[in-house]
């Protein structure tokens, strides 16, 4: 009953508070209201809105609740055509997190996805499918289902906690892992760093109309734009940011901020002129993740290539001494692991690299890859902290170990492949 009480009292504030506001320009939009909110859980694993959570659509009319029967609801995201209403909920306190839709003019919501676990942070597909992050006491992957509830397919493979964050104009979808931002393909194909600086814990990420990649990193906003291979500064009000932005016609953002340690509000934020005006703020619950309801334009399809029957992938490295930051050493010879059942490394093997850094090898299919370069000595001189992996019959070319996808290779033969076309096996142990 308290969630309610605050709630009700929110929506006559925040009536009475429209009409000195610029809410009539705004467009009619959604956010996650919450009495609490815990930022950090969800890369621990933990529950984000311990006391519950309500969608609020909020236009000039008022403010309405999304699905009022369901003990909590958050993550909303909205269709290419505006019409439909995507999200995360829970029917009572002790129910897993499930995935619903529901008709941006109101309607019963129905459920897209039955999960075993807690599954949250759905995001529309342009092909008629959606993503979302399945959550479990081990980690959490991302998941890819068909809109008629057919069976889902995991498309990440790595240790860890991977979460959803966008889907990019070009197809690809951003999720975070461990502090970074990656991206990966609707097949799972693809899979690599935003831009491989290791760079401070980044979260909430969110692609613009122009093209740039908004995260939050360190208390603050900051941004990936296509002509920069590190992040850019943002303009932007000196509070605390809450979460991802929306972009709004006139230059304008819906964004979630906050004081340290206090509540999160939603504000208006005019980039240009630098105003914020608040439209949201109340003394009882945060206000949080908000998205316009309105067209847009569908990302681009990507056509998979894979063949499921296959059981392993092919590597193609143009120059494992090619790095963003110089290798110490003489590289000779990379070898590649993945984990056991228990998380320990497992090796697979090691191949000798031609004279320019190449090596082509084939490796295990969804299971967890990590590459270490060798000297002449056998000693380590880069060997990578994180994981990555390949699809059934992914074909795959890297510039180089740590180079950043901002990186473009010289136009030659490789010397690997003018030994051989057939890559060496890597597929561990036989038994």
């Amino acid at each position: 009953m308290k969630v309610r009480h605050w709630i009700i009292a929110a929506v006559a504030a925040a009536l009475a508070f429209a009409a000195k506001t610029e809410d009539s320009a705004l467009p009619v939009f959604a956010y996650t209201a919450a009495s609490k909110y815990l930022p950090d859980a969800l890369a621990q694993g933990g529950e984000r809105f311990p006391s519950g959570a309500a969608i609020l659509l909020a236009s000039p009319s008022g403010r309405q609740k999304l699905a009022p029967r369901f003990f909590a609801s958050a993550d909303p995201a909205v269709s290419f055509d505006g019409r439909n209403i995507l999200f995360a909920a829970k029917t009572m306190a002790t129910s897993h997190w499930q995935i619903w839709e529901v008709p941006a003019s109101g309607g019963e919501p129905r459920q897209i996805v039955q999960c075993e676990d807690d599954c949250i942070r759905p995001l529309y597909l342009p092909d008629g499918r959606i993503v979302y992050t399945r959550v479990s006491s081990g980690g959490s992957q991302l998941e890819i289902a068909p809109l008629d509830g057919s069976a889902p397919q995991r498309i990440t493979f790595g240790p860890g906690r991977h979460i959803t964050d966008d889907v990019l104009r070009d197809g690809r979808i951003l999720y975070e892992s461990d502090g970074e931002l990656f991206t990966v393909y609707p097949d799972g194909t693809g899979v690599e760093s935003l831009r491989c600086d290791h760079g401070p814990r980044r979260t909430d990420a969110r692609q613009l109309p122009s093209g740039d990649v908004i995260f939050t990193v360190g208390g603050k906003l900051a941004r990936f734009t296509s002509a920069r291979a590190s992040q850019v500064e943002v303009d932007q009000p000196k509070l605390e940011p809450a979460g991802p932005v929306a972009e709004i016609p006139g230059g304008r953002w819906i964004i979630s901020l906050s004081r340290p340690g206090g509540l999160a509000g939603l504000y208006l934020w005019h980039r240009n002129g630098g105003r914020l005006v608040p439209i949201e703020t109340q003394p009882a619950g945060h206000a949080l993740q908000p998205v316009a309801i309105q067209p847009r334009v569908p990302p681009k399809q990507f056509p998979s290539a894979l063949v499921e029957t296959r059981k392993t992938g092919n590597l193609l490295c143009l120059d494992a001494r090619a790095s963003r930051e110089p290798i110490t050493g003489d590289v000779r010879t990379v070898q590649l692991y993945t984990r056991d059942e228990a998380g320990g490394s497992v090796l697979l093997g090691r191949q000798a690299v031609a004279g320019d850094g190449s090596f082509y090898v084939e490796v295990p299919a969804d299971r967890p890859l990590r590459i270490e370069l060798l000297d002449s000595s056998g000693r380590t001189v880069r060997a990578e902290h994180g994981w990555f992996w390949m699809r059934p019959s992914e074909q795959r070319i890297c510039v180089g170990c740590h180079t950043g996808p901002e990186r473009a290779p010289e136009n030659r033969v490789p010397e690997i492949l003018l030994r051989s076309i057939v890559p060496e096996k890597m597929l561990g142990p036989t038994k």
